[in-house]
């Protein structure tokens, strides 16, 4: 349920742009990272610890599923929050 890229297939009901009104585009459910070790201590504890700073990381992150529409017309994109955090 929280994989990059996962899709569920159900139906939805189609949504309007908000911007320009077309309908959109009901892409699927998809994951999304938030949180863990970014920047230099991200990079430093990869260096030093390997694998162990990964799975250290992954326990710090949060994950949230969201629905993602896309809107063919403008590129508007929505997201429809599903769970997790």
């Amino acid at each position: 349920m929280f994989g990059f890229g996962e899709h569920q297939p159900q139906q939805v009901p189609q949504q309007p742009c908000p911007r320009c009104q077309t309908p959109m585009q009901y892409l699927g459910n998809h994951g999304i990272r938030m949180g863990g070790l970014t920047g230099l201590a991200g990079a430093a504890a990869g260096a030093i610890f390997g694998q162990l700073a990964d799975d250290g990381e992954e326990a710090f992150e949060k994950k949230m599923a969201v629905q993602v529409h896309v809107c063919p017309q403008c590129a508007e994109v929505s997201l429809k929050y599903q769970g997790g955090l």
